[in-house]
């Protein structure tokens, strides 16, 4: 039996906690604390504390890293694996467990290193991703690499599903390498070149360039589903696009000029292909095509999006 303290906040930590979680091993978990979320700021507990506290695991949720320290050090652990935990260990902790302190990044690293790897990578237009299993140092996802797995990132893709797809490759990347290690896992640096960072997307980032090229387009709204969500305005109303596709028939409208196509928006861009918006959230109601939008407001033909 191993002791494990298991360390991660959003869906893909919860998703592989849920699959490397097992009687054979001890688990301490330990997250963010809870967070104001909605209109109403009601606290909330992350999703890897909501699963955990559901299936009788212990829950830390410490403000400040020190304050977990005693809990961390009775509990002796043989490995630190984190995935998505969004802090920094300190040397203390790092040299806390027995075998060593270990991340399960989702990118292959040095590429994309920081908090959104994902969404990054389908930003950019990437053709492949995947997982890194690496041993933790004082940096920010620089220490040395244990195993990497590849998946391919598909043009239709985005930040939820690649989010639930990675989660799953990061859980098999860890239990094979659990199942063979013999003590610390054998490692390798990772290379000087080809380092890129992903930070946290800017607030302002969220409202969609219709004069980008379409392409640039689509996958800026992929890589915000379905959180932060990409918008566009109507005038004063606030819309959210749900999602797009990139079609290859070009129109002669300024860049953001949106014609009801059936029950989608085409939308012309910056670029000499046209967006298509086949589902959209209007600010206080549901989710809806746009050809229902457009049923509220007879008349017109086209829509002028900002």
């Amino acid at each position: 039996m191993a002791r494990i303290l298991f360390m991660g906040t959003p869906d893909y930590a919860r998703r592989i906690l849920e699959a490397i979680q097992s009687d054979r091993d001890e688990f301490l978990v330990v997250t963010k604390p809870d967070m104001p979320v909605g209109r109403h700021r009601r606290l909330t507990p992350s999703p890897v504390a909501e699963w955990s506290g559901s299936h009788g695991l212990p829950v830390l949720k410490p403000g400040r890293l020190k304050d977990a320290r005693a809990d961390w050090e009775s509990f002796q652990p043989d490995w630190i694996l984190t995935a998505a935990f969004g802090r920094i260990l300190p040397r203390w902790a790092l040299e806390l467990p027995r075998y060593g302190a270990y991340n399960l990044h989702a990118s292959l690293l040095p590429r994309w290193r920081g908090p959104n790897p994902i969404a990054w990578a389908i930003r950019c237009g990437d053709a492949v991703t995947g997982v890194t299993l690496m041993r933790m140092d004082e940096g920010v996802d620089t220490g040395p690499v244990v195993s990497q797995v590849e998946l391919a990132l598909g043009p239709h893709e985005t930040t939820g599903h690649m989010t639930t797809r990675l989660a799953d490759a990061a859980a098999d990347l860890w239990l094979r390498a659990a199942a063979a290690a013999v003590g610390r896992l054998p490692e390798v640096p990772q290379p000087s070149e080809g380092v890129t960072h992903a930070p946290k997307f800017d607030p302002a980032e969220s409202r969609l360039d219709w004069n980008l090229p379409a392409e640039r387009i689509d996958a800026w709204v992929r890589s915000m589903t379905p959180e932060p969500g990409a918008y566009t305005m109507l005038g004063s109303e606030r819309i959210k696009i749900l999602q797009t596709s990139v079609s290859g028939v070009a129109v002669g409208d300024p860049p953001g000029t949106a014609r009801l196509e059936g029950t989608e928006w085409r939308v012309a861009s910056g670029g000499t292909k046209s967006v298509l918006v086949s589902a959209i959230q209007p600010a206080g109601r549901r989710p809806m095509a746009p050809a229902d939008f457009a049923r509220g407001r007879r008349g017109e033909t086209a829509w002028r999006l900002t």
